[in-house]
């Protein structure tokens, strides 16, 4: 059981889980009642927007909206074939059911059509197919057991609240336990945050480490570089957290936006360290590898970016030309090619001037947090800028959700989009004495047309939740 390893995913008794009872006959469905049922929390990223992949830290927390999956390990008799995955998700209007044999799973997710949203179910997969490669089970599973697995929601999706990275690691979750593999919560956030690039999205881990790695009372500074680590960041009492809905839905792996936002960072970090003389600069995969290397602050490589990259859009072309490559050789590198980069307008220094900027930030936010004094003023402020930074540097924002952080101005401290954006969610962060007349005022100004119920269906408050556990 990977809860007697040490720094292991806890097991907690399902009682402590606040209507778990109701959950566990919903989950168990007609199957009958779990072998295990383990909880994955969604998160809500309070500033650090697409850093992470440039291997800077973040500052999440989990929230109390999670994702329970049951299991039940089911002997299938002699002669049945080979071990099978059947998956069904209570919401079965929106999710249908899937099966496949465990064997089959990598073949699954190769079906995977680009630029499409994809089912739910491939997200499942890819959590599985996770473990099974890192405990060399892949295309070994034998016997007469197959696995029914029920999964109950909660995270809104499609809502840049990492609904789909909590299902993931759900997966790979409910497949260390059936397989009886031990791995530590570190280890195996790193393990989903490469699995779930079978989807297709390059990320850099921060969804997939708060959700092991988060602690119930706290958020976290979590950092990617020299290894994933967590540090537990007590918030200050008087801010409370709103999240918002701008009902947009927002699906990073449905389009090409993400991965190329996460190209141009390679290419900016290239075109810098070519300039810069650093040798063999195509090992260089993230932003803070250059700045490691070149031992500067932050400061200096928003100076070096400000003499080197230049403000223009880039054309590949163009791009190849100061890497002295061939167009056709930098298209083949690994991630240019998942993207259409020689169809491409790419913009270096936009891209990674928010990031070296937004990494500054987190170490700001962190800074404030953890003085004695504490000015909520602050902490908006930066929350305002980073959604400024998002929406004009790395445009990955969206008219409603612009829309939705101008209407928190002036009724909370700060507020900005959070998730990849291109939609979903706004976290706004006000005190007590601003949260009932900011709520009326949201109700009034943006939810108005979604009536009484607007307000409660897509705008909660949010404390810091606790991370994954294996639940009994």
């Amino acid at each position: 059981m990977p809860g007697e390893l040490k720094d292991a995913v806890p097991v907690v008794p399902l009682h402590e889980w606040k209507g778990a009872a109701g959950r566990l006959s919903k989950l168990g469905g007609s199957t009958g009642r779990p072998d295990f049922v383990v909880r994955v929390p969604g998160r809500v990223n309070l500033i650090g927007e697409h850093v992470d992949y440039c291997g800077y830290g973040v500052f999440p927390m989990a929230i109390e909206q999670d994702v329970f999956v049951a299991v039940r390990l089911v002997q299938s008799g002699r002669g049945s074939g080979p071990p099978r995955l059947i998956l069904t998700n209570t919401a079965t209007d929106q999710y249908p059911p899937f099966s496949c044999a465990i064997k089959d799973v990598r073949e699954h997710l190769s079906l995977r059509r680009p630029g499409e949203s994809p089912p739910w179910h491939l997200y499942y997969l890819c959590g599985v197919l996770g473990v099974l490669e890192s405990l060399g089970l892949e295309g070994k599973l034998e016997g007469d057991t197959s696995f029914e697995v029920v999964v109950d929601g909660r995270v809104p999706p499609r809502a840049g609240l990492s609904s789909s990275s909590a299902l993931v690691c759900a997966a790979a979750l409910t497949t260390l336990v059936a397989n009886k593999g031990d791995m530590t919560r570190s280890d195996l956030a790193s393990l989903c945050a490469q699995s779930e690039r079978h989807i297709g999205t390059q990320g850099g881990g921060m969804d997939q480490a708060i959700a092991f790695l988060a602690t119930a009372g706290t958020a976290q500074r979590i950092e990617f570089l020299p290894t994933l680590s967590g540090e537990k960041v007590t918030l200050p009492p008087s801010a409370v957290f709103v999240i918002a809905n701008s009902l947009v839905e927002a699906n990073k792996a449905a389009s090409d936006g993400y991965n190329v936002r996460v190209a141009e960072c390679r290419l900016a970090t290239w075109v810098l360290a070519k300039a810069l003389g650093v040798a063999d600069f195509l090992s260089l995969e993230k932003v803070k590898e250059l700045q490691v290397a070149l031992g500067v602050s932050l400061d200096e490589m928003v100076a070096l970016v400000e003499k080197h990259v230049r403000k223009e859009a880039y054309s590949a072309a163009e791009i190849a030309a100061v890497l002295c490559l061939p167009v056709a050789t930098l298209a083949e590198k690994p991630l240019m090619n998942r993207i259409p980069l020689e169809n491409l307008k790419l913009k270096l220094y936009h891209r990674i001037t928010h990031v070296l900027k937004e990494a500054a930030r987190v170490a700001e936010f962190h800074t404030a947090c953890c003085s004695p004094s504490v000015d909520l003023a602050r902490l908006g402020g930066l929350m305002n800028a980073s959604h400024t930074s998002l929406r004009d540097l790395y445009e990955c924002s969206h008219p409603r959700l612009d829309e939705l952080v101008g209407l928190a101005q002036g009724m909370a401290y700060g507020a900005r989009l959070t998730g990849a954006g291109w939609g979903g969610c706004m976290v706004a962060l006000c005190d007590e004495g601003q949260l009932a007349p900011f709520l009326e005022g949201l109700k009034n100004k943006y939810y108005s047309s979604e009536g009484d119920e607007g307000i409660q269906k897509h705008v909660f408050v949010t404390q810091p939740g606790a991370g994954a556990s294996i639940l009994e």
